[in-house]
């Protein structure tokens, strides 16, 4: 797992910003609605289920555990329970996640004077997500996707938050995955900001600077914030 050296007054200062920029920012989520209504017209994503042994580059291996070809991203395994006396039954087995590496969630964040402390939002979907378009981190990635296993690029902004150039770690903090579905996973929680305010690296029509407020406001919409928004913003 990547190590970031922390600093916690500098979680302190950024705390302060974000609150005194609360002071005048308007936290109107309007027009952030019809930029995601608008992607979404755009949107050519499309998923459905289907066999397991339909999967490309997934096969199981001679203990019949599900493995992808490069031997990273996760395995699907099964898990043993015993002595859960204060659950619905104390003993069972279920199939499970095992992931040879955890993810960084991450929030790219900028100041201008003006508009105070802001956050880059992505605008994305997952496999397992109902097809809509999803408010999203800066940056989420597995180490797999970052050791490029998928044969791919790498993840968008990777030397803003995992290499830091042009950016200043605000704070990290590791967090476990959903232990139901993942065996042993944490992912890690990281906020950075950019130096340059107008940093011609962010772009693209997916991104989108929002302020705190108006993340708030988001999160009580139904099924528009993913859960890592609010993972990673814990911390403030």
């Amino acid at each position: 797992m990547i190590k970031y050296k922390n600093n916690f007054s500098e979680l302190i200062r950024f705390r302060q910003l974000v609150h005194d920029s609360q002071k005048f920012q308007k936290n109107e989520i309007n027009s952030i609605l019809k930029w995601r209504k608008k992607l979404f017209k755009k949107s050519k994503i499309k998923t459905k289920l289907m066999n397991i042994s339909d999967c490309k580059d997934w096969h199981f291996d001679k203990n019949k555990n599900l493995i992808h070809k490069s031997g990273q991203f996760f395995k699907v395994q099964g898990v043993k329970i015993f002595g859960a006396k204060s659950r619905e039954v104390a003993s069972w087995s279920q199939p499970i996640l095992n992931q040879k590496h955890g993810g960084v969630l991450a929030f790219i964040a900028r100041y201008i004077k003006k508009r105070g402390i802001e956050f880059l939002i992505e605008c994305k979907t997952e496999p397992g997500d109902d097809s809509d378009l999803k408010i999203s981190p800066s940056f989420q990635a597995t180490q797999s996707n970052m050791n490029r296993a998928h044969g791919g690029k790498l993840p968008k902004f990777y030397d803003i938050v995992i290499k830091l150039k042009g950016s200043r770690l605000i704070y990290s903090t590791s967090h476990n995955e959903e232990g139901a579905r993942f065996w042993k996973k944490s992912n890690l929680n990281v906020i950075v900001q950019i130096k340059n305010p107008y940093d011609k690296r962010i772009k693209g029509e997916n991104y989108k600077w929002v302020n705190f407020g108006q993340l708030k406001q988001l999160a009580l919409k139904n099924n528009i914030v993913n859960s890592f928004v609010k993972t990673i913003l814990f911390m403030i």
